[in-house]
């Protein structure tokens, strides 16, 4: 075995997932939570270490045994110490003169079995720099063929580093290499190393956690509706389907490998279909004949939005993001032509052609030009439309005119402007977002969020119908027989025929797709609600069932009340909702409102019989809200200022005391108004607060907080992955380390767990008669959409969580 091989760059055939990784570190005593380690270490777990001299304390001609340099030149910067220790007898040091050395020491090799799994792990104390530990497979050719390594890098400290791998085919030996990288200066000691054969804890599968038919393009091809998906299907396609405009029946369910997030836009020529992803150069062309796609004609980069596809004659007309274009593209040839942008907003929304002329639209500041069909300068018609904070949503041409949704109207005009006529929309709607025409040139709109149909007469909107509430809309059109067909965002295709409505759930009917959760609860009743995207999900998994329903927006945090409600914090309304956990119906406790639009955590205080809710701000603002919440009376107290321009990040609650953290980028900004998060203590009786403070000043972002026994455990989302434990009593450190990544704490029965994005592992921290942490699973898909969530069974041997997109019970010990 070739043992000065160096660990990076990785060889040719080698395989490697490199992951900056600092572990974790137990530094003192607090509370009786959190203790040092005095005795050599043995590995966690009960299985035997595979290496010789593990813990450096054997030394011969002051090196280690059973321990060689990882090439010659690192001789003179390793040997064995006993000034830092983290148990009795020896560490082995490693001392990085330059940015130009390597310095490390690769222990004997191991012998392994093929498709092993094997844990390594040392502790470092840096007193600078970095260090790094390697796990490595080798064949019997000497050849490296597989490596990982984990990266420390907080100095003062003992930190543990673990790394999981397989033996990959035709490995026949493993090995250990403590390390310091080319780059790096300073000094490292490690100590009680060892490799361990690994049984992993397998979790159990119970299915998709949610479906979701979120659709984005749609188009009416006679009596049949096609839709695409919104995002990708989890074996990364972009979902198509035919839906039977009379009945709802989907036809056909097409599974398509196309570029982009999701099929945002769809028109047919009769004979194919074209698709305008999110993200892609290209539009796409899909034959039903054949079940096959392909691209067709490459329109802009690779961040290419496609916001309208229009088919007028032999052309095909389209506005795109983030260049605000409108440009048409000829079926025959795909030859393309361009009009120009619209405004100086990124999005041109929408187009329209008559006889003589094409309109484009864009978002706001809401611009309209019209060019004529053949090219040529552009006119402005902006000055007819109404002040709009989103701009043009939808336009049409009928009858010689144009009509316009832009705002709070609709407007209709003559090419040239003239003639115009605006119309005001009910209060209860939000916008127009459809509008379609007849043969006859009756014009037709469908708001958003109400999903009133109207029809657009001369002076006045006549009401048809109101098939939904609470979604966009991406589909109006007429049928062959007079009938107006829609689609909604989330799916729903719906029909009005003389006063008759009809509304079909394709993620019902075979559209849905399995979709990531925005979050989990395990209630009292053994129950795991799973938010999704305007959807809830209740799961049995005794019993083998699911329970599916709609809900105002995406469940961002949940939390159950004494008497088993559900009470769910909705994005983007800020909506705080009641649900019954046994007929499923929502009720509308009330709205945060005060510029705060994203739950970040909830908490109900049972004691006081309020609900606590955490919350960031709308687009653009620093500063979040801790809620208080009577969950009977709705009566809402917003407190903006406990943690000044910050979005406030999580709760954790100990006796009447509540403790929450801040975010200093809030929602959507240029960056922070303060140069460190803080962290605040509130009165839960009297509402006030009772200390702030930066305790790093380091730290611009809060992740979470846990709570557990007098103990603080803190993680951030910048720097990513950094954590420490604060004994509330005295403010002392009792640990700190790095995750790799940041996510969530979870506890029970004296065991603390971290679950963190980036690194997907899921892990029990040093705590309480534990040696050392204990990485439990790794390579977990992530299946959330925000943070990863903790939901311990009530005997603490398994959590409730994500793996990809199926729901699934993770076991927490062995």
């Amino acid at each position: 075995m070739n043992q000065n091989l160096l660990p990076e760059p990785a060889q040719a055939g080698e395989l490697s997932r490199r992951v900056f990784l600092g572990g974790l570190v137990a530094t003192g005593i607090g509370a009786g939570l959190i203790t040092p380690n005095r005795a050599a270490a043995t590995p966690a777990g009960s299985a035997a270490n595979l290496l010789t001299n593990g813990g450096f304390d054997e030394v011969v001609e002051g090196l280690p045994r059973a321990w060689r340099a990882f090439a010659p030149a690192s001789l003179p910067h390793v040997s064995s110490s006993q000034l830092r220790v983290r148990s009795e007898g020896w560490s082995l040091r490693l001392a990085d003169p330059d940015s130009f050395s390597v310095v490390g020491m690769r222990s004997e090799p191991v012998p392994v079995t093929e498709g092993g799994v094997y844990d390594a792990m040392a502790h470092v104390y840096l007193e600078r720099g970095e260090a790094s530990l390697y796990l490595e497979f080798w064949d019997a050719s000497g050849q490296r063929v597989w490596n990982e390594f984990r990266t420390a890098a907080i100095s003062g400290s003992w930190q543990q580093l673990d790394v999981r791998g397989v033996a990959p085919a035709g490995a026949i030996e493993a090995t250990v290499l403590v390390y310091t990288a080319k780059g790096n200066v300073g000094v490292g000691y490690f100590d009680d190393a060892s490799l361990v054969a690994a049984t992993p804890l397998t979790p159990e599968f119970f299915g998709p956690a949610s479906l979701t038919a979120a659709v984005r393009g749609a188009v009416l091809i006679g009596d049949e509706v096609v839709i695409s998906s919104r995002y990708k299907t989890t074996d990364g396609r972009l979902r198509l389907a035919r839906v039977d405009a009379r009945s709802g029946a989907v036809l056909a369910v097409h599974d398509l490998d196309v570029e982009g997030s999701g099929g945002h836009r769809l028109a047919s020529d009769g004979r194919y279909l074209y698709i305008g992803p999110s993200g892609s150069a290209w539009i796409w062309r899909f034959d039903p004949t054949s079940g096959s796609v392909s691209r067709w004609v490459r329109v802009g980069a690779s961040s290419t939005w496609y916001y309208t596809l229009l088919v007028d004659g032999d052309h095909l007309y389209l506005t795109t993001y983030p260049d605000c274009m409108v440009r048409r593209v000829r079926l025959s040839d795909g030859l393309i032509e361009t009009y120009g942008r619209v405004s100086s907003s990124l999005y041109a929304t929408t187009v329209v052609v008559d006889d003589e002329f094409v309109y484009g639209g864009s978002a706001a500041p809401g611009t309209l030009l019209r060019w004529p069909k053949a090219g040529g300068p552009g006119v402005d018609l902006s000055s007819f439309l109404t002040s709009s904070p989103v701009g043009i949503l939808a336009m049409i041409a009928a009858s010689g005119m144009i009509h316009v949704a832009c705002g709070r109207e609709v407007i209709s005009m003559n090419p040239d402007g003239s003639g115009r006529v605006a119309r005001s929309i009910p209060e209860a709607d939000r916008y127009v977002d459809q509008l379609t025409a007849d043969e006859q040139g009756r014009v037709f709109g469908v708001a958003r969020l109400t999903s009133a149909v109207y029809r657009i007469d001369a002076d006045v909107l006549v009401p048809l119908g109101r098939p939904l509430d609470n979604v966009e809309n991406q589909l109006l059109a007429v049928a062959p027989d007079g009938g107006l067909v829609g689609v909604s965002g989330l799916g729903h295709v719906w029909r009005i025929v003389d006063g008759d409505t009809s509304v079909w759930d394709t993620a019902l009917t075979g559209f849905g797709y399995p979709e990531v959760a925005q979050t989990m609860l395990l209630t009292a009743r053994q129950r795991i609600w799973v938010g999704g995207h305007f959807a809830m999900t209740v799961h049995h998994p005794p019993s083998g069932t699911s329970r599916r329903f709609a809900v105002n927006g995406e469940p961002k945090a949940m939390v159950e009340g004494p008497d088993g409600t559900v009470y769910a914090g909705m994005y983007p309304t800020g909506e705080i909702i009641a649900i019954d956990p046994v007929t499923t119906t929502v009720t509308l406790v009330g709205t945060i409102g005060n510029g705060q639009m994203r739950t970040r955590a909830m908490h109900m205080d049972a004691d006081r019989r309020q609900l606590l809710v955490a919350s960031g701000p709308t687009g653009g603002n620093h500063t979040g809200a801790l809620s208080f919440i009577n969950p009977r009376t709705g009566e809402f107290e917003v407190r903006k200022d406990l943690l000044p321009d910050q979005s406030v990040m999580t709760i954790a609650v100990a006796g009447a005391t509540a403790y929450i953290a801040g975010d200093t980028y809030g929602e959507s900004t240029g960056g922070p108004r303060r140069a460190a998060a803080q962290v605040a203590a509130v009165d839960l009786n009297t509402r006030s607060l009772i200390w702030s403070e930066e305790l790093r000043p380091d730290w611009q972002s809060y992740e979470t907080i846990h709570v557990v026994e007098g103990v603080l455990f803190l993680m951030a989302r910048r720097p990513r992955g950094r954590w420490f434990a604060m004994d509330l009593a005295s403010g002392n450190t009792l640990a700190e380390g790095d995750l790799g990544g940041y996510g969530a704490f979870g506890s029970s029965r004296g065991r603390i767990f971290s679950w963190v994005h980036w690194t997907n592992d899921i892990r029990q921290l040093p705590l309480g008669d534990q040696r050392a942490g204990k990485l439990l699973h790794t390579g977990v898909p992530n299946g959330w959409y925000n943070s990863p969530l903790f939901n311990i069974t009530p005997d603490g041997a398994s959590t409730w969580g994500m793996h990809a997109t199926h729901l699934a019970r993770f076991p927490l010990r062995a």
